[in-house]
């Protein structure tokens, strides 16, 4: 009985061990009082943050960036106003208005309908790319401990590693460095490797190759102009009379629709010269100036910067470029273009348009139809806005609907400060040829009428495109040309 009772709790017993439970699990009131400073602090940081974004609404645009990886600010808790944060995918193109810290600068996407926000910044990705790389190596490291023998977990570590897993970080980058273009689409689909034969095989090794031959890190952004320069290429060669007469009706019709907003701007030095690896590169400078190219590095680094001081302005800036006939010229160099392709669908209708303009193009007919052949295999991906209507009319328009789209993404209703660099730039930026704006462009029209000009008036005959010689497109005849050719 005794026993019984010693071995059974009494009331006492429970109360004293009760009130000892609950007395440790309540916090003290120094510990209340240190949390309520923290939260004080943490809402009177995320309100100074708010202030700067709003400020930052009416700043200009300090530089422009075009992203090399995906971004995504839900899976970021670490923003300085949660929910404010700029998510982003690879080959976006962001406006940077200011830095606010080390890990954030202030800017938006340019999208139409994007507001501004924080972006994270080089240091910031690249420090959740080394947190991102270090997560993957203690997968693969666990991975290895858990599989069978050395050669079976190696042949299933090795084609997973590739894979996209599911995501536990903002910072979406491959680990290899590679392009999404640059990797195999069929390398997701490999099966497992079991066998030691079939991983040390040479065919084995010349498969994965790629995977490990382009190991340099890629960085985070690219600083690229704040507007995107257009660059015009086809339907052949410019320095040719058909392209450049073509060319030069767009010219002539951007500057009338877009008077205001835009600069125009002949370049003759090869700015496909200009490619990052050779302008961050000074021993491969040598190299350049002793091959026989029309322009010398310094030229180049010249007309470079002039192109990122016109986009300063956010006026739309168009090239004129002597040098530039194919997208993949400029597919290196930081200028990130829009390239708009003028094409002609039909080689016939090309072929016949050169020979119109007399034997002094006609006997360039070949380089010219070889040039166009060339940009007729080129991807569309390669080309931002391809031109192939058969009238003047609906040319310009469809260039015009993609430009004045561009404007809206780049020119948000919530930002439109005054442009100090604008009345700077815009007088040297025209082209010098270009002919003085006019009332009326219809007087125009019926005073510059040539007979011979029947340039971007074509029709669909069935199977090919034939050239109507009994009209005459009105829109081309708006602009002056050169007299036809005998």
């Amino acid at each position: 009985m005794l026993d019984r009772h010693l071995m059974t709790p009494g009331p006492e017993h429970l109360f004293v061990q009760g009130s000892a439970d609950s007395y440790t699990s309540r916090p003290s009131e120094s510990d209340v009082s240190l949390e309520e400073d923290r939260e004080a602090v943490r809402r009177e940081a995320q309100r100074q943050a708010q202030a700067q974004l709003e400020k930052a609404k009416t700043k200009l645009v300090a530089f422009a960036v075009r992203t090399n990886v995906g971004y995504s600010a839900a899976l970021d808790n670490d923003v300085p106003v949660p929910g404010m944060a700029i998510s982003f995918e690879a080959k976006d193109f962001l406006h940077v208005k200011e830095k606010f810290s080390n890990d954030w600068w202030i800017g938006r996407l340019v999208k139409e309908g994007c507001e501004i926000g924080f972006i994270p910044s080089p240091v910031k990705l690249e420090n959740m790319r080394l947190q991102s790389d270090q997560k993957t190596k203690q997968g693969k490291y666990h991975s290895s401990k858990s599989g069978g023998n050395s050669s079976s977990s190696i042949g299933d570590v090795v084609p997973t590693s590739r894979r996209s897993t599911p995501p536990s970080s903002a910072l979406d980058l491959d680990a290899s460095g590679l392009d999404a273009e640059d990797i195999d689409p069929q390398a997701n689909q490999r099966t497992p490797i079991t066998s030691v034969n079939s991983v040390t095989s040479p065919q084995s090794k010349e498969k994965r190759m790629p995977f490990f031959k382009k190991t340099e890190h890629v960085p985070p952004y690219d600083v690229v102009p704040s507007m995107r320069p257009v660059v015009l290429v086809g339907p052949s060669l410019k320095g040719y009379e058909v392209t450049d007469m073509m060319q030069k009706a767009l010219f002539d019709f951007l500057k009338h629709r877009f008077e205001g907003r835009i600069s125009i701007t002949r370049v003759t030095a090869d700015i496909s010269l200009a490619k990052r690896s050779v302008l961050n590169n000074p021993s491969k400078h040598a190299i350049i100036e002793r091959s026989n190219t029309r322009s010398s590095l310094a030229e180049v680094q010249c007309e470079i910067e002039r192109i990122f001081e016109l986009a300063r302005t956010l006026q739309l800036v168009v090239l004129d470029a002597d040098t530039i006939n194919h997208p993949a010229q400029l597919g290196k160099t930081s200028l990130a273009p829009v390239i708009v392709y003028v094409k002609i669908s039909s080689p016939k209708v090309l072929q016949r348009l050169i020979k119109s303009r007399g034997k002094s193009q006609a006997k360039h007919l070949n380089v010219q139809m070889v040039a166009a052949d060339k940009l007729a295999q080129c991807p569309p991906e390669l080309f931002d806005v391809i031109l192939d209507e058969n009238q003047l009319e609906d040319a310009c328009e469809h260039l015009s609907d993609y430009l004045e789209a561009y404007w809206r993404a780049t020119h948000p209703p919530s930002s439109n400060p005054p442009n100090p660099l604008l009345s700077r730039t815009m007088a040297s930026a025209a082209l010098p040829s270009s002919p003085a704006p006019v009332s009326n462009l219809q007087v125009q029209v019926l005073a510059s009428l040539q007979p011979n000009l029947h340039f971007w008036h074509i029709e669909d005959n069935g199977e090919n495109q034939v050239i109507c010689d009994n009209h005459i497109s009105l829109e081309m005849e708006t602009f002056n040309y050169l007299p036809a050719s005998g």
